[in-house]
């Protein structure tokens, strides 16, 4: 894997991946993991909140954004595979929050991983198979439709993003690798089947099943109960991309969790 950022230059395994980072002020690092189709871009504003407690280190994985597309290799743990090599670059533990398939990625970081990986945060992840999240085929299918056509779903889907959202979503999609989208479309790429070992602590912020959420109460309940060191937080109201509809709140609780004196903000339930 080689990476390519501002500061750093170095090369295992053939895939080369586009690194962002917030540099200042200097804190200990945090990976940020993006979803399916998106990447690292995505994190710019919400990563400014974790300062100055810890610096974002937001990569595009493979197939996404700026980074190298193999034809083959989009399972959680292909994507793992790259970032446990940058990890290791940091010469130092780097825990990791992941939003959607960066959640099913942080999970096999923290399996694979425990000592380099001290504790993760799972912005609701597919991890129920009695939801299915209707996007990931829609948006497979309009990359390839006649322009527009993605623009106008994406603005329907989110009208309070405006017109210029949608465009700069829709140009990431359109980079995506197909197979990372056909790969996740397979139930069996969305399981995780021992969160009993995970050693590390662990946060799950769920968003809100009845507003665009893929993880229901049982499913979310059930994951963390299997978890050694699990704290669950759904927040009401909050659609899939709750970091990006509930900034502040998700901020809080992971600074609060990583025992920065954050306060979660009132809407969310224990």
């Amino acid at each position: 894997m080689k990476w390519r950022d501002e500061r750093t230059d170095g090369q295992a395994g053939g895939v080369s991946l586009h690194v962002r980072r917030v540099v200042d002020p200097p804190a200990p690092p945090v990976l940020l993991l993006h979803g399916l189709g998106v990447g690292g871009a995505i994190w710019q504003s919400f990563a400014r909140r974790l300062t100055p407690h810890l610096a974002a280190i937001a990569p595009d994985m493979r197939g996404h954004g700026q980074s190298d597309a193999p034809p083959t290799g989009y399972l959680p743990a292909d994507y793992a595979r790259d970032l446990l090599a940058l990890i290791e670059h940091e010469g130092q533990p780097v825990p990791v929050i992941g939003h959607s398939l960066g959640a099913l990625v942080a999970l096999q970081l923290a399996e694979g991983d425990p000592k380099r990986v001290p504790w993760i945060v799972l912005l609701d992840p597919p991890l129920d198979p009695g939801i299915r999240n209707t996007e990931v085929g829609s948006v497979s299918e309009l990359r390839h439709a006649p322009p527009g056509e993605l623009e106008a779903y994406l603005l329907d889907r989110n009208p309070g993003g405006g017109q210029l959202l949608a465009q700069s979503l829709a140009q990431l999609f359109r980079q995506a690798s197909d197979e990372a989208f056909s790969t996740l479309r397979d139930p069996a790429s969305r399981t995780f089947e021992h969160p009993e070992r995970i050693s590390q602590p662990v946060l799950l912020l769920q968003a809100d099943p009845a507003h665009g959420g893929v993880l229901g109460d049982a499913a979310a309940q059930a994951f963390v109960g299997r978890v050694p060191h699990g704290r669950l937080l759904k927040i009401d109201g909050a659609p899939h991309a709750l970091h990006a509809s509930h900034p502040a709140e998700v901020a809080n609780a992971i600074l609060d969790f990583a025992g920065y004196g954050g306060e979660p903000g009132s809407s969310g339930s224990r």
